[in-house]
């Protein structure tokens, strides 16, 4: 697979918008409301995102992190609300994270998109650029999520 990262950098630019507009205005209180008891709330979504756009510039050579990184990992169980961090927190990591992201994917060579990425790393060809393309695919469906989230909690559409 060759990854198309000029395309890919526009959907990470439009998915960093639409994060933006998805949880903008939002009242902190509500934050942790669900849809259902075994729903995931706005926070949990939110701090998933981020650590997820994190593992790029982690695959690009780059270094980000935050001290609650666990608290959002794939299969994480929802834990007590004094245990997350504030949306402020959110949304500031998820700012730092989208710059470094951008500067990766500017600086990324085809030789390292094409490097192959240890086994059982999702990816959809086995290489770094096959694996940048699966997680813009898989923030693109949780950033819905928190669209879909945003109307619930009556603030509208996050587009239109």
């Amino acid at each position: 697979m060759s990854a198309d990262i000029p395309l890919i950098t526009t959907m990470f630019q439009t998915n960093a918008s639409l994060f933006d507009k998805a949880t903008e205005g939002i009242r902190e209180d509500q934050w942790l409301a669900t849809p259902g008891n075994a729903s995931n709330h706005l926070t949990w979504i939110a701090g998933h995102v981020v650590i997820h756009r994190a593992k790029i510039p982690r695959l690009l050579g780059q270094e980000w992190s935050a001290p609650w990184e666990d608290l959002f990992s794939r299969g994480s169980k929802l834990v007590a609300a004094g245990e997350y961090p504030q949306p402020p927190e959110i949304r500031r990591a998820w700012n730092e994270v989208s710059q470094t992201l951008s500067v990766g994917l500017s600086a990324a060579s085809p030789e390292i998109l094409a490097r192959p990425v240890p086994k059982g790393t999702p990816t959809l060809d086995g290489t770094v650029g096959g694996t940048i393309g699966l997680l813009c695919l898989h923030e693109t469906y949780h950033i819905g999520q928190l669209g879909y989230l945003r109307k619930l909690l009556g603030y509208g559409q996050t587009i239109g």
